[in-house]
Formats: C-alpha cells, structure tokens, sequence
C-alpha cells in the first residue's frame, strides 16, 4: 500500500472521523442485529403458537368424526384449512395411525407414517406438529399440521431492509454530528501544530498558539505558549551573548595580533640586537685570551673561560628561544613524511659531531606520519639529542626507535639506556628553562622539550615520557593521521 494512504499518514481530524464513524456503525450493526435476532425469535414464537391454536381447534372438530370414523367429515373439516395460506398439508389419524384423510398439494411429500416416530418442530423450510384428538381422556386419532416459512421469511427480510434503512439514516445522522464534534477537539491541536510548523521555518519566536478553551487542550496551547516564551528569551540571551563574545573575540584577536608584532618585533630584537652585544663580548674574550695571555694569571685566564662560555650559552639561550617562538607562530603545512629517512639524517650528523662512544642506533624502517616536515625536524632533533646526551656516560650508548598505529594515531616511540629521571618530576619536564639535570651534570638550555612539545601540540598530538633513574628514558610521541593545515 502507498504510503500516503497508510493511517499514521491521514490527517488527525479525518482520524477522529473515522473513529467516531466506526465505532457508531459497530453500535449501530450490534443494535441492528440484535434486533433481527429478536424479532425472527419472537416471530417463530408467534406461528408456533398459532399453529398449535388451529391445531387444538382442528382436533376439536374431528374429534366426533373420528369417533364415527366419518371419513366424509374429516375430509370436509381439513378442507377448511385451504383458508390458511400458510398451512401446506393437513393429515388426520386414528388411534391406531392410520391414516383417514389428508390434505396434501400435488408437489409436496405425502403424509408422514406415524409408527417411525417423525421429526417434528421447525425443519428446514417447514414447521411440523402433531395434536392428539381425544374425547372425554379417550385417545380417538392425530392431526398432523406442516406448515411453510415463507412469511417468516418474508417478514424477516422486510425487518431486515426497515432496520438497514434506518440504520443508514442514523449512521448518516451521526456522520453529520461526528464532524461537528471532531472539529471541536481537532481545531485547537491543529492551530497548535500549524503555529509548531510556522516556528520551525520562520524561527520566529514572537509567534504564539490561539488559547480556545479551558480543557486539557487550552492548557496544552497555554504551556507551549509558555515554552516558546522562555525559547524566545533564551534565543534573546544567546544572541545578546554571541554579540558580546564576538565583540570580545574581536578584541581579543586585535590583542594578540598585537601581542604577535610586539613577539616578532622582540623577536628581531633579540636576534639582531642582543646578539650584537654578545658577538662583541666573545670577540673581545677571544682578542684578550690571544693577546693578552701572558698578562693574565691562572684566576684570570679562568674567569675569562666563564665569560666566554657564558656568552657561548647566552646564544644557545636566544637560538633556543628564537626556535620556541618560530614554531609557535608559523603555519603547519601538513604532508607525509618520511620519519625513518630524517631520523637516520639527525643520526648521522650527530654521530659526525658526537664523541667516541660506542653507539648502536636502531630505527625501525618505512616509519611515515602526517604534518609539518620542518617542526618535526625540530622536535625530533631535540628528542634525539636528548638521547644521545643523557646516554654519554655509560659504556656502550643504545638509542631505539620505533612506531605503532593506534587508532587513527601513530605513536612514535625513542627509547635510550641514558641517566633517566625521577618521574615525580615529569610535569616540569616541557615547561621552558626546567631542568631535572645540574649544568654540571649535563649542558643545555631547558627550551628543547618545551619545543618539542610546542611542535606536537601544534599538529593536535601529545608527547609524554616514562623513566627510571638511572635506567634510561622512553620518549612517546602521538600524531593524529591526517591534520588540518593551517
């Protein structure tokens, strides 16, 4: 069935049409049949009882003729039953069962023979009865009386056709009525549900649903009413909201993009003019170490030491901060790249500078991830140079590096047999100029982990870290599979 023609489909007001009409014709057809029930019973009752009367008088009458055994009377007196249209065969029977005279059509059945005890009653299409005929409590004979149905039948169908005809003009009456009626209880769920409809395409809140009443459905249009009330004032809010939070949006993007000149200018700043001081102070330590040597003591050529070194660390310091703040602003541009190729070139050029440790480096081949080409190059150069740095004082230096998927992630994995460090430390490990090692111990700036950190950040990833002191360290790094440039 086409799906326009299925109930849940139809128009509440046809439905409460529809209902009412079926359930008053039910009512209708219960009455009506009852009735037909009833009046085919009481009609039955009714030629029962008055065959049984022209029986008991027919009995009456023959009652002298059987006694005589006046075959001449009998035959005149059954006779007289031509005047009952209804009575199609009349039979008279001495008390022996024999029988005297009839009254018989040419095309019904003859008489019935008393001695195999007839069925009597209603059969068929006939209504069959046998009287005694007795004088004074002497048995003298039967009668036997059949009867047709046809004006049962008759009376029965004119019944029937009388209550199917005002059955029709009360259902027709009631469909009147019930259209009436459905309008009442349709009208207002149908105003509502227009005004729900209105709302939903205009989105206009100010809209409300006509209150007709005081029942269950003026109180079902008064309380939406109220729900789009407190729609609209929320709506209002939200909209006052998002109008204030972009106006502090635009503020706050002005701020920062002034906050980012201010960082680019500090930037230029540093890289110009602060290493501008510095190339002078290790230019001059160097000239004053050259010449002036054999002027200077011990203690002095010592402190000239510190100074150069100082000055050496001061420019690591601004090349670690100037790296920080590159990868902070610049835009990633995400594609694949080939983590196991750039790892076996960090490794090379740092086992080209590196001392004379025994080293095994072991880099699991075809290691590919998706981002930025440059920032991961800086973030797993630190990654890497931290390996290399914290495993300088053991005999043999052991740097493995691995990668598994998770998800839609891979996880980078570099594991050393290093210093390690205490994990109750771990939070300070990416914050800038932390360290969880003295200077003495081991050099650096603090700024490599916070960059590496910055980096993956950057291209919606994590990094973590697990270790034991003196055990080596385990550096994760998870990058998403696919980013989004920008």
């Amino acid at each position: 069935m086409n799906d326009q023609w299925r109930w849940r489909h139809w128009p509440l007001r046809i439905k409460l049409l529809v209902l009412t009409l079926l359930i008053s014709t039910l009512g209708i057809a219960l009455v009506c049949g009852s009735l037909i029930i009833l009046e085919n019973q009481n009609y039955r009752d009714q030629m029962e009882s008055e065959l049984h009367v022209v029986a008991s008088i027919l009995a009456e009458q023959s009652a002298a003729a059987l006694l005589f055994e006046d075959r001449d009377q009998l035959r005149s007196i059954s006779s007289s039953l031509h005047q009952i249209d209804n009575i199609t065969q009349a039979c008279v029977y001495d008390a022996a069962g024999t029988l005297l005279t009839s009254l018989t059509p040419p095309d019904t059945d003859p008489c019935p023979d008393l001695s195999t005890s007839p069925s009597m009653g209603f059969e068929k299409n006939a209504y069959k009865l046998i009287v005694p005929v007795t004088l004074d409590d002497e048995l003298l004979g039967y009668v036997y009386i059949c009867s047709h149905l046809q004006v049962l039948k008759e009376h029965i169908r004119n019944f029937v056709l009388a209550a199917v005809g005002i059955g029709l003009v009360i259902q027709l009456l009631l469909a009147i009525v019930a259209y009436k009626l459905q309008r009442i209880v349709s009208k207002p769920i149908i105003a509502l549900s227009n005004t729900a409809e209105r709302i939903a395409q205009k989105h206009d809140y100010s809209i409300r649903a006509p209150v007709s009443s005081h029942d269950e459905l003026g109180r079902l249009s008064a309380t939406f009413n109220d729900m789009i009330s407190t729609i609209q004032l929320q709506n209002q809010r939200i909209l006052e909201s998002r109008d204030s939070l972009e106006k502090k949006v635009q503020d706050r993007t002005a701020q920062l993009s002034l906050a980012n000149r201010e960082l680019e200018a500090f930037s230029y700043s540093v890289s110009h003019d602060l290493r501008q001081p510095l190339r002078a102070i290790e230019g001059f330590s160097q000239a004053l170490e050259e010449d002036c040597e054999d002027q200077l003591n011990d203690l002095g050529k010592d402190y000239l030491r510190r100074v150069r070194a100082a000055s050496v660390r001061m420019g690591n310091l601004i090349d670690g901060l100037l790296v920080l703040s590159r990868v902070s602003r610049q835009p990633v541009e995400a594609e694949r790249v080939d983590l196991t190729a750039m790892l076996r070139e960090i490794n090379d050029e740092l086992a080209a500078i590196g001392d004379s440790l025994p080293t095994e480096v072991i880099i699991q081949p075809d290691m590919s991830v998706i981002g930025d080409s440059r920032m991961l190059r800086v973030a797993f150069q630190n990654l890497l140079e931290n390996a290399w740095k914290y495993s300088s004082k053991k005999d043999r230096r052991r740097i493995e590096i691995g990668a598994r998927q998770e998800s839609d992630n891979t996880v980078v994995t570099i594991r050393d047999n290093g210093a390690g460090f205490d994990m109750q430390y771990v939070e300070k490990l990416f914050v800038a100029f932390n360290r969880l090692h003295t200077p003495s111990e081991f050099g650096g700036t603090g700024i490599g982990l916070a960059t590496v950190y910055r980096v993956i950040r950057r291209h919606h990833g994590d990094v973590w870290a697990e270790s034991t002191v003196g055990e080596g360290a385990t550096f994760h790094v998870k990058l998403p599979n696919s980013i989004e440039q920008g």
